[in-house]
């Protein structure tokens, strides 16, 4: 509920008394489970990150190629965009709140680790540690441009735009395919 409430209105819409309205239930409850609105709006963003990370190994544990991995994390669908509005909410109080700061970094050190290892797998014998580190952080960068400038231009970044960006990073870094 807190996360949809998030995707869908903003986090001046993550209260107590929505999240119970939209679960059907008290504010007692809401409150049980959350001491206040940060620790809730630090729940919906490692549900948006834990959503992201499940589509992403789904598809590369089917064997997809890396393209359609990373492509799951752009917003191709609305169930994407949706983190990504998610995500914005929350970054746009890192460089505010040190805790929210800390959480950011956290999830990024993350994702640098997740997609070292997907680089690393893809390269095999080839890779070596430096170059599979920088390989994965010019994709976060790229990912994370993709995905911004898609979410603010809808209508200049449709899918074939985000897919050909993405794949041309990809073929850049000598891991497409």
């Amino acid at each position: 509920m807190a996360f949809e409430l998030v995707a869908d209105k903003g986090v001046e819409a993550l209260t107590f008394r929505e999240i119970a309205a939209a679960a059907g239930c008290s504010t007692s409850i809401v409150s049980h489970y959350f001491g206040n609105k940060n620790e809730l709006l630090f729940s919906v963003y490692q549900v948006a990150n834990q959503r992201a990370t499940d589509r992403l190994m789904a598809t590369h544990q089917a064997g997809a190629p890396l393209s359609a991995c990373f492509e799951t994390i752009l917003p191709f669908t609305d169930e994407a965009r949706r983190n990504w509005r998610v995500w914005l909410a929350f970054w746009a109080r890192a460089h505010l709140d040190p805790a929210y700061f800390d959480e950011r970094r956290r999830a990024a050190q993350a994702s640098l680790a997740l997609y070292q290892g997907m680089i690393a797998e893809r390269l095999g014998a080839c890779a070596d540690e430096a170059g599979v580190e920088l390989a994965a952080r010019r994709l976060i960068a790229a990912i994370a441009g993709i995905g911004l400038e898609a979410v603010f231009a809808p209508g200049d970044w449709p899918p074939e735009k985000m897919r050909d960006v993405l794949q041309a990073e990809l073929v850049a870094l000598c891991i497409a395919g």
